[in-house]
């Protein structure tokens, strides 16, 4: 039988649950109930030190990809395939149709309404970056039910676009003439779109009927109200076409006429000339409205004009621009990389900061069994 001092000495490799235990002494049995319980260190598990290093790798992954997000991810966001408003109308009450738009026996021009749109679609092949684009623009006559009969023109353009700038990239093909395959023609500058965050400066706008981009210059600024009352700024571009020859920058079947003039037969070449205003939502780079005057009109060789084909002042009404607007203003054209490189970085922090919180903290104690020495001192103080 042990004594009552050895009972109550504590062993020195063993840790104590509470600081400042009594010692036993042979005084007496009523330190007994007060003797600390031992507990030994149970060490840390090889799969709890492994998935600690994991989540900890996995915390530092996730804030130094915070850290860099805003810095190597685009904060422009591409404008979307599936614009639902995709067309602009452009109406003239009364513009003037000459005779080679009306026919073999049409000798004078008319004066009749006339609606010109361009539709944008795009689609696949797209990446984040690129997509095929296809703008399809026709004018037509709004006096004629007949759809066939009421076209004036007709032309399809595929290219492609830069999703973020809404500049072409490459060639485009280009088909004018039914039944006959499309063309190649060049193709530069903006057309369905500006760039995001739209600067207050000239930008090179492509014209379809010259088939190259001309210089459309910033203007100023417009207050537009949506359908909720919500009032926008937008930047108006003015682009000015000089008389040219179109003949002499690709062919057409509509590019050199015979016409009669002072009683004379006279050949006229198309002229293209007039000016175009462009209305843009400069956070998106989204056209919201195009006004264009444009005079096609046949010059001779000495400069005289004998004749016309077409004299079209129209602009956007006010419900298809609303429609533009609304679309806009819901396009988000940027992403909010700052926020979300922040919230990465606070999830790695906290990652981290459990790994190394289960790296550290002590290991679980199991308590050492000592009912035998208490129930033998309990024994010994009954003698």
């Amino acid at each position: 039988m042990r004594s009552e001092y050895e009972l109550g000495l504590i062993r020195f490799n063993e840790t104590p649950q509470w600081a400042g235990s009594f010692i036993r002494t042979p005084l007496g049995s009523f330190f007994t109930r007060f003797a600390p319980q031992t507990h030994t260190m149970e060490p840390m598990s090889m799969k709890t030190r492994l998935f600690a290093a994991f989540t900890l790798f996995i915390g530092a992954a996730l804030f130094v990809a915070g850290w860099l997000l805003p810095g190597q991810v685009s904060k422009s966001k591409p404008v979307p395939l599936n614009l639902a408003a995709s067309t602009l109308f452009l109406k003239d009450p009364s513009a003037t149709i000459g005779p080679a738009f009306q026919g073999p026996d049409a000798k004078k021009s008319i004066t009749a309404p006339v609606h010109r749109q361009f539709n944008l679609l795009m689609g696949e092949p797209a990446t984040e970056d690129e997509a095929s684009a296809r703008v399809g623009v026709s004018t037509s006559r709004m006096d004629v039910e007949d759809d066939l009969k009421s076209l004036l023109n007709a032309e399809v353009w595929s290219f492609t676009i830069d999703r973020r700038t809404g500049e072409a990239k490459g060639d485009a093909k280009v088909a004018d003439t039914p039944a006959t395959p499309p063309t190649e023609s060049p193709m530069e500058g903006y057309w369905a779109k500006f760039p995001q965050e739209t600067q207050k400066q000239a930008y090179p706008y492509f014209d379809q009927t010259l088939r190259k981009a001309v210089s459309a210059e910033f203007k100023g600024t417009v207050n537009r109200t949506n359908d909720q009352g919500r009032e926008t700024e937008l930047y108006v571009f003015r682009q000015t076409l000089e008389p040219t020859n179109v003949a002499k920058l690709y062919p057409g079947v509509r590019h050199e006429v015979t016409m009669e003039k002072d009683g004379k037969q006279v050949k006229g070449y198309l002229t293209h000339s007039g000016w175009r205003e462009i209305t843009v939502e400069p956070c998106t780079g989204l056209i919201v409205s195009v006004e264009e005057k444009i005079d096609d009109v046949y010059v001779s060789d000495k400069g005289e004009e004998v004749g016309e084909l077409l004299r079209f002042h129209g602009k956007t009404n006010q419900p298809v621009e609303q429609a533009m607007l609304a679309q806009a203003l819901v396009t988000s054209g940027k992403r909010d990389t700052q926020t979300w490189g922040v919230v990465l970085m606070v999830a790695g922090a906290i990652v981290a900061a459990a790994s190394v919180v289960i790296v550290l903290w002590p290991g679980r104690r199991r308590k050492s069994r000592v009912r035998d020495e208490e129930t033998e001192s309990h024994a010994h103080d009954k003698a």
